[in-house]
């Protein structure tokens, strides 16, 4: 029996930062005005939607980002945009009523549609954006166009049991997308900040926020403040805290190797499969394999636990394709995690959270198309514009009991493990 070698990492960042393109140049504080009509608080994909948006209206906007421009989940995710919420339909249905629901579900093929037009636009070229995703079953294949027999024209996996293609999603470099963004944030009149926290204070006879950057003490004073901090929200205040867990998922990035691919994997579309913490995966343009898997509440395992995982992984869904890699020696050169916002319904927090206090973070694991678009929304909201904002006040605000949330997620997640491999077992026998 041949011995499984100890993957080894060769690059201890992402495959998006070692193939990145050259991080715009931020404000320094020198930029900040006294007064701004609203800060938001995180440098993500909503953060940055909401900032052009309201640029775009007329609104003076300023950013504060704690460390850079999408280091948290918009610039290390696995580069997918679909429509849909992280949230199951029928659920969404229960829990906010069909009519809400009719609504979310429209946003959230707006903001892939918004996406997608940006994206494949000549200005994001160095977004790398390439049309269709494959979404595979491993135990419900009725009601799917493509059958087993004819997956092996995708991928050569005996577990896949049939499968879809979705022509108008799409897949992409996410942190490229995410500094032209930002870009296009201070073209339009944005202040953006780097490297520094914030604390808020509320003025309530005053009508504004206090603001103050550490550890400079820089000042200045703002009408309404947007937390968009996401999985990372170290500074988000404790009443969205209270609300939203940091949830872990995990990304591999093997050596180039196209010929294996052209072989095991036959297709540029990105592939995924229906389970909850199930796989995502897509060839990247340089050759290489990206490979996501896993959810965990709890765990932080290192770049070589999480490489060794990946090849256990895709050993166990794509064997032929494991076996060549190891004969030919063919190992990882990236491995990280990274963390998405989830509550307990699977739902954002888009909307007020106090007096001149709002939320815009909370969308878990399907944050490209929905994040954008409810940044479009809050900020139509906070200009005084119609806007789709009921829908989004009709999510319930529901605790997570932070530890104990965190090990009950945790619990959730190996018992969804267990029912889709009984799942599968029952369909397929594997």
């Amino acid at each position: 029996m041949q011995k499984t070698k100890t993957p080894r990492v060769k690059w201890y960042g992402t495959w998006y930062e070692a193939t990145g393109i050259t991080a715009p140049q931020t404000h320094d504080l020198g930029a900040i005005s006294a007064d701004y009509d609203v800060a938001i608080m995180g440098a993500g994909l909503a953060g940055l939607s909401a900032a052009l948006h309201l640029a775009e209206l007329g609104a003076k906007v300023i950013v504060i980002e704690s460390k850079e421009i999408a280091t948290g989940a918009s610039g290390r995710n696995g580069g997918f945009c679909s429509a849909g919420w992280a949230a199951p339909e029928s659920r969404l249905i229960n829990d906010v009523g069909p009519r809400h629901a009719q609504v979310l579900e429209a946003l959230a093929i707006e903001g892939r549609d918004a996406m997608r037009a940006r994206a494949f636009s000549p200005a994001y070229h160095a977004a790398m954006a390439k049309a269709g995703i494959l979404n595979l079953t491993l135990s419900a294949p009725e009601g799917h166009e493509l059958k087993a027999k004819d997956l092996s024209r995708f991928i050569k996996g005996p577990r896949y049991l049939a499968g879809h293609i979705d022509p108008v999603g799409f897949h992409f470099h996410p942190l490229n997308f995410m500094r032209l963004l930002a870009q296009d944030c201070m073209a339009a009149g944005v202040t953006l900040i780097e490297g520094h926290e914030a604390q808020c204070s509320l003025s309530p006879k005053a009508g504004y926020v206090n603001v103050t950057l550490g550890p400079t003490e820089h000042r200045f004073r703002a009408l309404n403040i947007i937390w968009a901090t996401g999985g990372y929200g170290d500074t988000k205040p404790p009443m969205l805290s209270r609300f939203l867990l940091p949830i872990r998922t995990f990304i591999s990035v093997t050596a180039p190797m196209s010929t294996l691919l052209d072989e095991h994997i036959p297709t540029h579309l990105a592939l995924g499969d229906d389970r909850r913490a199930g796989n995502y995966f897509r060839r990247l343009p340089d050759g290489r394999l990206l490979w996501g898997m896993g959810i965990s509440a709890v765990s932080k395992p290192s770049s070589e636990t999480i490489a060794r995982t990946a090849l256990a992984d895709i050993k166990a869904h794509l064997p032929d394709l494991a076996q060549a890699m190891q004969s030919q020696e063919i190992g990882f050169d990236f491995a990280w995690s990274g963390n998405m916002a989830y509550a307990r319904h699977f739902m954002p927090y888009v909307g007020a959270l106090g007096p001149r206090s709002f939320a815009l973070a909370g969308f878990g694991g399907h944050g490209m198309n929905t994040g954008f678009v409810a940044g479009r929304v809050l900020a139509q909201h906070l200009c005084g514009l119609q806007s789709e904002i009921a829908s989004f006040d009709a999510i319930k605000k529901a605790p997570v009991y932070g530890r104990l949330g965190l090990l009950a997620a945790e619990g959730h997640y190996r018992l969804r493990r267990i029912q889709d491999r009984l799942a599968e077992y029952r369909v397929g026998g594997f």
